[in-house]
C-alpha cells in the first residue's frame, strides 16, 4: 500500500508549467535569423530553471548540434535520462573527474586543462578570454604557450569565447574589440595547424552583433526560454520581439485573513494595513524563488517568507480569489505586471537570476 501511495502522482501546492511549442518556437526563431549558423541550446543552471531533462527531451527532437551544459553532474543527468544528442560541457572539470571514452566535449581554458585532455583523447573546446577576464587563454597566453598547446596533440575540435557587454544598448565597441581578438585568434590557432570544426562567440545577445565570418556556431540561453536580453533602445530589440516566454509559475491560495487597519503583517512588521482588506497566503517565499526584494511590492504584503509570502486581494484581478484557487506568481503573458521582465524590475534583478532561482524541488509539466 505504502509503494503504491509513493508511486501514485499527487497534487502539487506549486508548479513550474513549461510550453513545448513556445521552446520550439523560440529555437527555430534563431535558426531563421542565423541560417549560417548551429543553434545551440544552453541548458545550464537547470537549463535556467525551467527544468534540464524536461527541457532537453523536448530540444533532442530538434536535432541540435550540441545541448550545453556547465557541468560534469549535468552532462550525467541528460546520459541517464537516454539523451543521445552530442553534449557540450562549459565549465571547469576537476582533472581527477576525467577519463578515456566520456562521450562529452569538453572545454580547455589553460595549458594544464588542454594537456589531460589531450593525453585521453577527448574532444575540446579551446576558451579564449577576449576580455571578460574569467577563464581561458589570452590573446598573449594563446601566442607564448601555442608551441606547447601543439606538443600536446589536443584533438582541438571547437574555438570560442564569451561577450562581456553584449546586451549593450548605447555602443558596441567592446564587443567590436571582442571580436577582433577572437579573430587573431583564430588565427594563431590555424598558423600552428588546427582546424577547429566548430567556431562560437555568440550568446543570446551577441548572436545578431557579431562581426566575425567564421563563426558558424550560436550558444543561445536566455532567448531560448523567451526572454529577451536586450533592452528597448536597443536597434537589435525588436528582432527579438517574436520570442515567447517558456515558464509560467504558479502557486496556491491555501488561507485568507481579515485584516483591520493598523494590524501588521509578516516578519518585522514592515507592513501594516492602511484599512480594512483582505489578503491571501501562498506557500511560496525566497525558498521556491520569490527575491526576498519584492516584500512589499505589489502585489505582496510585507516580507517575503522562507516558505510563504502574503498577497493583496484587494486588487481588482484578485478580489474573487478564495482558498485553493491557483495563483500565478509568474505569468508567460509579456505584459503582466507578473511577467518575468517586470518582476525582475520591480526586484532589482534581472530575468536570469529569477528563472534561475526557482527551486528544482517544483514540480515541471511540460504542455503544448
Amino acid at each position: 500500500m505504502l509503494i503504491d501511495a509513493l508511486r501514485r502522482k499527487y497534487r502539487t501546492l506549486n508548479q513550474v508549467h513549461i510550453s513545448e511549442s513556445a521552446l520550439r518556437h523560440n529555437l527555430q526563431l534563431y535558426r531563421k535569423m542565423l541560417p549560417g549558423q548551429a543553434v545551440c541550446p544552453v541548458l545550464k543552471s537547470n537549463a535556467y530553471g525551467h527544468g534540464l531533462t524536461e527541457i532537453a527531451k523536448i530540444l533532442a527532437k530538434e536535432d541540435p548540434e550540441f545541448l550545453i551544459v556547465d557541468s560534469l553532474y549535468e552532462a550525467y543527468q541528460l546520459k541517464k535520462a537516454k539523451i543521445t544528442t552530442p553534449i557540450l560541457i562549459l565549465g571547469y572539470t576537476f582533472h581527477e573527474n576525467l577519463k578515456a571514452g566520456l562521450p562529452f566535449h569538453f572545454v580547455a581554458s589553460d595549458l594544464e586543462t588542454l594537456r589531460a585532455l589531450a593525453k585521453l583523447k577527448l574532444p575540446i573546446h579551446v576558451e579564449i578570454d577576449t576580455g571578460i577576464a574569467r577563464t581561458g587563454f589570452t590573446l598573449d597566453e594563446l601566442g607564448s604557450q601555442i608551441e606547447e598547446i601543439s606538443a600536446a596533440k589536443p584533438n582541438i575540435v571547437g574555438v570560442f569565447t564569451h561577450f562581456a557587454d553584449a546586451d549593450n544598448p548605447e555602443t558596441d565597441q567592446y564587443t567590436k574589440l571582442q571580436c577582433q581578438k577572437f579573430s587573431r585568434a583564430l588565427q594563431l590557432l590555424k598558423s600552428a595547424g588546427f582546424t577547429p570544426k566548430w567556431v562560437h562567440a555568440s550568446n543570446s545577445a551577441g548572436a545578431l552583433k557579431t562581426q566575425v565570418p567564421e563563426l558558424n556556431m550560436a550558444r543561445v540561453g536566455i532567448s531560448l526560454y523567451g526572454l529577451n536580453p536586450l533592452k528597448a533602445s536597443d536597434p537589435q530589440f525588436q528582432k527579438l520581439a517574436g520570442l515567447e516566454p517558456v515558464m509560467e509559475v504558479s502557486s496556491t491560495i491555501i488561507a485568507i485573513k481579515n485584516l483591520k487597519r493598523g494590524d501588521k503583517a509578516s516578519y518585522n512588521c514592515t507592513f501594516e494595513a492602511p484599512r480594512d482588506m483582505r489578503i491571501g497566503i501562498i506557500p511560496f517565499g525566497y525558498y521556491e524563488g520569490l527575491p526576498r526584494s519584492l516584500s512589499n511590492k505589489a502585489p505582496f504584503l510585507g516580507r517575503i517568507c522562507m516558505n510563504h509570502a502574503l498577497i493583496d486581494l484587494n486588487e481588482p484581478e484578485f478580489a474573487s480569489l478564495k482558498p485553493g484557487d491557483p495563483f500565478v506568481v509568474y505569468s508567460r503573458d509579456k505584459s503582466s505586471p507578473l511577467s518575468f521582465h517586470k518582476m525582475a524590475e520591480k526586484a532589482g534583478t534581472i530575468t536570469y537570476e529569477l528563472t534561475t532561482k526557482i527551486a528544482e524541488s517544483m514540480r515541471r509539466e511540460v504542455t503544448n
